[in-house]
């Protein structure tokens, strides 16, 4: 089998660094796990791709004045399959938006992705979060709790 997992790459301001920090938080505290930071970030995706994408393409347009993009470079590592999670969601944006190339917008969209799920409800981060263990499946380092709720959304193999 390849590779499953690779790292991804947000350039973050102070006050993008504690945006991340407070969605990893609030997640970890939703699911009573601890977490890689990927998971955080792949939910995070996941929840964006439910957003309209009019606000998703706004705030990629305000991205600069929101203070939360900056020089901090970040590398978390989450499954190869974020990526397409992250195509997705640019395929719905259209080309417009594309640009400064597919590593720049990809940053861009983390921390869009990461504010949008700050401001989300306890029962979308949920959803998001269940969706991201059926679609990444045994890509995902997790407990055995959560091997367990894994198995219960989608069995395994089947």
């Amino acid at each position: 089998m390849g590779r499953v997992s690779r790292t991804f790459k947000l350039k973050l301001s102070p006050a993008g660094v504690e945006l991340f920090l407070d969605c990893h938080c609030r997640l970890g505290h939703l699911v009573s796990e601890l977490l890689p930071f990927g998971n955080t970030l792949y939910c995070a995706l996941i929840h964006l791709e439910q957003v309209d994408p009019t606000i998703v393409a706004d705030d990629l347009k305000t991205l600069k004045e929101s203070g939360l993009e900056g020089p901090r470079v970040c590398f978390v590592g989450a499954p190869l399959l974020m990526a397409d999670v992250t195509s997705r969601i640019t395929d719905r944006l259209g080309v417009a938006i594309q640009k400064r190339g597919p590593a720049a917008l990809n940053s861009r969209l983390f921390i869009v992705a990461l504010k949008r799920f700050r401001l989300a409800s306890p029962e979308a981060i949920m959803k998001a979060y269940d969706e991201m263990l059926v679609q990444a499946a045994d890509c995902l380092k997790v407990g055995k709790t959560l091997r367990a709720r894994r198995s219960e959304l989608s069995p395994i193999g089947q």
